[in-house]
């Protein structure tokens, strides 16, 4: 695989991509729309904006926030969150008219279609974000791309005005809506309208609605209390300016919090989080001390003389960006695992701070004032979040600051071009199970997939960069192959599995050991050559698995068992602690092995079964109640 290929192929890589180009055109956006209007102006922009903001997080009832946690639960969730969102959306259309028609206020009538469109867009958007997340990185980059050319033209080709740039701002979100709408709604799209089951989203979606209606309130009061207490729009202008340099800084975490979004959708993965933020606090410490350097002639440059004025805001705001890499990646954790009584306590105390410290010291501090307010409210509640996650988790202190050196090694190799390169790998069997293999391999992009060998094609075919083959052709002419070719036997049948890989290692062939970007693998397993570990399944600490394992969908195999070669844990099943599986073993769907249970060599348990005795080898076991 290319350079650009593996790069490509990872989550972080991509959202930092996507992130960075928005930071780009967000700040050229910034800097036109600045120039375009004034200070006044601008101000005046953005306590609409805010407004918008507020009623889009109160409208949206908190659905998209729930998603990952009935995606956990059901995988075709997708279908009736997407219904859902459509039915909100024209519901929400038809009174933004009616408001247009009956009030003739413009701003009102604007405003109210801006929320409309956000609502299905913020929908849309983070559904997409668990189901498809390349394609939502690409969306957003185009969506941002539009946005930034509507602007320039509106900057080069017309005077002040207000409800022009106001359109552009809701045509953005209308463009990533459609594409999001694309994305999700494919073959295997239906509409879903289930009453009962709507009924259950609302309700639980209710305190997820109030926490969302939080941090939107955490991050837009201010400018809507400075308003409220009658500071001008010219200084709300300068003010607004400076959270806005902040606010782009933010999308430093926020390229961990979507990835770790995606991925705590299928299981909590701290090693990661971790990770996510010790690069994401770095990152932002780093930029906050160039910005506060550098923030006069950045503002200078970015958006004229008379914003200069707004750098103490910079200095303030900038000075609170380190906690939010707490709150936005941590926070990832309540929204996957429903949990969100804590997180709306926490946010709900730092709310108040901040509206409290607003209302006190605006009068005699002003834009400062409220500034101080935003501090104080970010650095509790990152802070707070912090030390949950801490004592849940027994993360050491050190694992949460700056990078390690571990980091630095782990990050290298994946930007080095002499490591880039990917060993090829040489699938055996074409048959279902061999399918999900494949896409495994692409998904994952381990490997670099060349051929697959079946006997069923008794002539080559060419196929999206891979060859087709026969199986027996090629397993004549082994001794003469490339001698670092790797393997995989993609057949389920143990049987026909042992016969092939027994071939194979007899002519000096190595194997290729294949895990699905969601399975759990605890760090102290060990996976022998030519295992499989398909999606959703779970491993647990000190199993051994021995060669050619396969862990299917959704299998959980607990701690401290050993497994033999040739095993096959079928889609559901359930190995708990102590269990010794000897080799050619298959474990049927749905069964569940209690604990210490020891089972022989060629033993089948039947899909269903429940074992609470030892099996001996050679034996059929069958039973849906329990064994004596």
């Amino acid at each position: 695989m290319s350079f650009a290929a593996r790069i490509f192929n990872n989550a972080f890589f991509l959202t930092f991509v996507k992130k960075g180009f928005v930071v780009l055109n967000g700040i050229v956006s910034l800097m036109l729309v600045a120039r375009y209007f004034g200070p006044a102006m601008r101000g005046e922009y953005m306590f609409i904006i805010n407004v918008v903001i507020v009623g889009t997080t109160i409208l949206n009832l908190g659905i998209s926030l729930i998603y990952p946690h009935f995606r956990k639960q059901d995988k075709r969730a997708k279908n009736l969150f997407v219904s859902y969102s459509f039915l909100q959306f024209f519901l929400y259309l038809i009174i933004s008219l009616l408001i247009l028609i009956i009030t003739k206020n413009i701003v009102l009538g604007i405003s109210a279609l801006l929320i409309s469109v956000n609502v299905l867009n913020l929908q849309v958007t983070q559904i997409n974000l668990v189901e498809n997340l390349k394609q939502q990185s690409m969306i957003i980059i185009a969506s941002s791309l539009i946005n930034t050319i509507l602007i320039t033209l509106a900057f080069f080709l017309t005077s002040e005005n207000l409800f022009l740039i106001l359109i552009i701002f809701g045509l953005k979100s209308y463009v990533s809506m459609v594409f999001s709408l694309v994305s999700l709604c494919g073959s295997d799209f239906k509409f879903t309208i289930v009453p009962v089951k709507y009924k259950k989203m609302t309700a639980l979606a209710f305190l997820p609605l109030l926490t969302s209606f939080l941090i939107a309130i955490n991050y837009q009061a201010d400018i809507i209390i400075l308003k409220m207490m009658s500071v001008d729009f010219y200084h709300i202008g300068l003010y607004s300016t400076g959270v806005a340099l902040a606010e782009y800084s933010w999308m430093i975490p926020d390229i961990f919090k979507e990835v770790m979004f995606h991925h705590n959708a299928r299981k909590d993965d701290v090693k990661r989080m971790t990770f996510s933020i010790r690069l994401g606090f770095t990152a932002v410490v780093l930029v906050a001390v160039l910005v506060i350097a550098l923030g006069k002639p950045i503002l200078g440059l970015l958006f004229g003389a008379d914003f200069v004025a707004a750098y103490q805001i910079v200095v303030w705001m900038f000075l609170a960006v380190p906690f939010m890499v707490y709150t936005k990646i941590i926070g990832t954790l309540f929204s996957a695992n429903g949990g969100w009584r804590f997180y709306f306590i926490t946010l709900l105390i730092s709310v108040l701070l901040n509206i409290g410290l607003n209302v006190a010291l605006i009068p005699s501090f002003h834009i400062y004032g409220s500034a101080f307010a935003s501090v104080i409210s970010y650095a509790f509640c990152g802070l707070t979040m912090l030390i949950w996650f801490k004592r849940k988790y027994k993360v050491p202190f050190r694992d949460v600051l700056f990078v390690k050196w571990e980091d630095v090694r782990k990050v290298a190799p994946f930007l080095s071009r002499k490591k880039a390169s990917m060993e090829s790998l040489i699938i055996i069997g074409d048959g279902g199970h061999s399918k999900m293999v494949q896409n495994i391999v692409r998904e994952s992009g381990t490997y670099q997939l060349t051929e697959v060998w079946d006997d069923k094609y008794r002539e080559p075919v060419a196929r999206d960069g891979v060859v087709y083959t026969s199986l027996d052709g090629q397993l004549q002419g082994l001794t003469q192959m490339d001698a670092d070719a790797t393997f995989f036997v993609a057949i389920g049948d143990n049987d026909i599995r042992k016969k092939i890989a027994r071939t194979l290692a007899l002519a000096g062939k190595k194997f290729a050991v294949i895990i699905h970007p969601t399975a759990f693998v605890e760090a102290t397993v060990e996976i022998g050559e030519g295992s499989l570990v398909m999606a959703g399944s779970i491993i647990q600490a000190n199993t051994v698995l021995g060669k050619h394992v396969i862990v299917n969908s959704g299998a959980t195999v607990e701690h401290d068992i050993s497994v033999g070669n040739f095993v096959h844990f079928a889609p559901g099943s359930v190995v708990t602690g102590g269990c010794t599986v000897a080799d050619n073993v298959l474990v049927g769907a749905g069964s569940v092995v209690v604990p210490n249970i020891s089972i022989g060599a060629n033993v089948v348990v039947g899909a269903g079964s429940t074992l609470t005795r030892n099996i001996e080898s050679n034996t059929v076991e069958y039973s849906r109640k329990k064994t004596e």
